[in-house]
């Protein structure tokens, strides 16, 4: 269903701008000293794969939250602060996960990182679940997180991840073409971005020399040419449009959905296109899309004084899911 009555964002006129709403939330560091005093280092073996992660726990937790950074961030971005303190000053345990190849993480595993590796991220979700089994789950996951957040969501209808109740999807990455696009056209966004996907390519050169060369990735003038050369070099796929396509958020997907899921949205997202959105209106009970008319891409702040506006609106969504 399609709901935004009871979402509301409105920020000070002066913050309503989308890059101010992009950059600002990005370049202010949310203070999370209660979070990060309890936080205790773990590398997860998902199938495998070491993924390291930071477990905040609770005494008599309500339930257990797993948050997941947007691509090329990390378990210490913003956003993921700004909500973990939130949610732990309420009660939650707090799980903030990197995914493989972020968070300077590139030397546990030889192989790279791609956005279409869901298992080894389900396989990290049902470990996240059994640290309290007692309890429920919730997933909380921004940008590209929030594409794997709604993945994970549509495979629990086929394997169930282990007391799910109920996603959380904010400003997620719903088609990864239009997507890379749409970065490559943004004097503003391409070359951050290439800046950081370049130099993790060089952290994973650096950590395994004799297995990497992306002398040509790194060359490569945009976003989506890197893709390609990435595909062409080191991925399964033909091409960047097929390698896109096997990550891509479908209506298919969420029509399939066995348990509740919202997705949160800003149709002033610089980097997500809001059309992207549209699609998954109305496919299913189970998804709330709530599209908000301000927020940039994963900004959602205010100012005077300054505030997360995620950090009150999640725990108030996942509180609706307590028994």
């Amino acid at each position: 269903m399609t709901d935004s009555g009871n979402l509301h964002f409105q920020p000070h006129w002066l913050a309503r701008h989308p890059h101010f709403q992009t950059v600002v939330s990005s370049l202010k560091r949310a203070s999370a000293p209660r979070l990060l005093a309890a936080a205790r280092e773990i590398t997860l073996n998902a199938d495998g794969v070491r993924l390291q992660g930071y477990y905040s726990a609770r005494e008599s937790a309500p339930a257990t939250v797993l948050l997941l950074h947007g691509w090329l961030g990390h378990a210490h971005a913003n956003y993921i602060l700004a909500v973990g303190e939130r949610l732990f000053n309420r009660g939650y345990s707090v799980f903030r996960l990197n995914f493989r190849d972020h968070g300077g993480t590139h030397s546990l595993n030889p192989g790279i990182f791609r956005s279409d590796r869901l298992d080894e991220v389900f396989a990290a979700a049902r470990l996240v679940a059994q640290l309290a089994p007692d309890k429920p789950l919730h997933l909380v996951g921004a940008s590209l997180g929030g594409n794997f957040a709604l993945r994970l969501a549509g495979r629990h209808s086929q394997t169930p991840l282990p007391n799910l109740s109920h996603t959380v999807a904010i400003c997620p990455a719903i088609d990864p073409h239009t997507v890379t696009l749409k970065l490559d056209h943004s004097r503003l966004y391409l070359p951050y971005f290439r800046r950081k996907w370049r130099q993790t390519f060089r952290q994973k050169q650096h950590a395994f020399p004799d297995r990497y060369d992306f002398s040509a990735e790194i060359a490569a003038p945009t976003c989506m040419a890197m893709t390609e050369e990435f595909m062409r070099r080191q991925g399964p796929y033909p091409d960047a449009r097929t390698y896109f396509e096997n990550y891509a958020v479908t209506p298919t997907l969420m029509a399939s959905l066995t348990s509740p899921v919202t997705l949160v949205a800003a149709a002033d997202d610089p980097i997500i296109p809001v059309a992207d959105v549209y699609p998954l209106q109305g496919v299913s009970p189970q998804l709330r899309v709530s599209i908000q008319p301000h927020g940039g891409h994963v900004g959602f702040i205010d100012i005077l004084p300054f505030r997360y506006w995620l950090a009150d609106a999640v725990p108030s969504l996942l509180q609706l899911s307590q028994p």
